[in-house]
């Protein structure tokens, strides 16, 4: 990528390259995915600046494949912002100083706030630099621009140049195509808890053996749905050894498995009951799970009746 600037427009070259230096074309919907996803990132800039961008393509030149953009600004701080963009946008670490006061990270984590700094041209370089590192968009459009480039094989690696000043030496930045995997950012998140002694009551267990339905309960005054994957404990419950009333709870281990989509930021949450200590009432001594590990430890003279649906909370 080489980015020229004028007094009111930004040329951008993307240049893709190949093993075959005569090699002049590539994979036309791949070209396209990867064009539409960096223009996105371009015009994302539109949020910080009460104006718009127009983009232009110019004739394409011989060599590799470039592809030539040029992007007319009408405000010139609009012009830094969108040459940091699209230099980050080959940049797989968003490395950037962190602010570390409260007041310059208010100043430059609200939208509106950065709008009005801008407005009144009170923010630096440096400012653009962290604005455009913690910019989400500009990540989702790199992710899905290298995950579209890395589909067409001959694609070896990209070449991007930036000049940021007529004073300053160009930055040259080379992407080869191990490197892409860094820019692409998984389609979801995984994040587990294990909590060793939870206390859960119980608002609706599955008493039918076969049923694949989630128990209901409260967990730290929250209703939760959840697995049991414990064996002897729901043998215990489908052979009617254990009676669920009001204010039933169980002391046991409990799992969570929290999955993000990065894309959508939709989260969705698991919850399985791995090993069953004791359950009782409030109020009343613990009844001890019949583990085989510590059948010893089983009192079975204690255990409650059988569960009838009248005596179900549905609080």
């Amino acid at each position: 990528m080489k980015i020229e600037t004028s007094n009111n427009a930004l040329t951008i070259r993307l240049r893709y390259c190949f093993d075959d230096e005569n090699l002049h074309s590539m994979n036309a919907e791949v070209f396209n995915e990867c064009e539409r996803q960096f223009i996105k990132a371009i015009k994302s800039t539109e949020k910080y600046f009460e104006d718009t961008l127009q983009v232009k393509i110019k004739p394409r030149e011989n060599g590799s494949l470039i592809d030539e953009l040029i992007v007319v600004v009408n405000n010139p701080l609009f012009g830094v912002l969108v040459g940091i963009f699209a230099t980050k946008f080959f940049d797989s670490k968003f490395s950037t100083a962190k602010h570390k006061t409260d007041e310059t990270s208010k100043k430059l984590e609200n939208l509106q706030v950065i709008k009005e700094r801008i407005k009144a041209g009170t923010l630096t370089e440096e400012d653009f630099d962290y604005i455009a590192s913690a910019d989400k968009d500009l990540r989702k459009l790199k992710s899905n621009f290298f995950k579209s480039a890395k589909k067409d094989a001959e694609v070896q690696k990209i070449e991007t140049t930036t000049f940021s000043g007529i004073d300053q030496q160009p930055t040259i930045i080379i992407v080869e195509r191990q490197d892409f995997d860094n820019f692409i950012i998984p389609e979801t998140t995984e994040q587990t808890e294990d909590i060793q002694d939870a206390k859960i009551y119980i608002v609706a267990p599955i008493l039918i053996k076969g049923r694949r339905d989630s128990w209901k309960g409260i967990f730290e005054n929250n209703s939760i749905d959840f697995k049991v994957a414990d064996k002897e404990f729901l043998a215990q419950v489908w052979n009617k050894q254990i009676n669920f009333q009001n204010g039933t709870y169980i002391n046991c281990e409990l799992k969570t498995k929290t999955l993000t989509n990065i894309e959508t930021e939709e989260t969705k949450i698991s919850r399985e009951v791995e090993n069953v200590a004791n359950y009782g009432e409030d109020n009343t001594p613990l009844k001890i799970i019949s583990h085989r590990r510590n059948s010893k430890n089983t009192d079975f003279s204690q255990q409650l009746t059988m569960f009838t649906e009248n005596s179900l909370s549905t609080e």
